[in-house]
């Protein structure tokens, strides 16, 4: 599957909507995004990871996405 790009105007104005985690480092506006920040959670600083989660499963929510999260990742 091809890397999708976002320019950094693009990251700041998902950020500025509350549609990135860590920032605008993990841009997330549909379920296809969501699913690549979960699959790109690993390369996040450490001690940002709890956060980026809680984004993740905040974004995946909000957009009523159908694949799983990891089963871990609600204790």
């Amino acid at each position: 599957m091809a890397e999708r790009e976002f320019s950094m105007e693009e990251r700041r104005e998902l950020e500025a909507n509350g549609e990135t985690g860590y920032g605008t480092a993990f841009p997330m506006p549909d379920c296809d995004a969501v699913r690549r920040a979960v699959e790109s959670y690993g390369r996040a600083p450490t001690a940002e990871r709890a956060e980026l989660r809680r984004q993740i499963i905040k974004r995946h929510r909000e957009l009523g996405c159908s694949e799983k999260l990891p089963e871990h990742w609600y204790r």
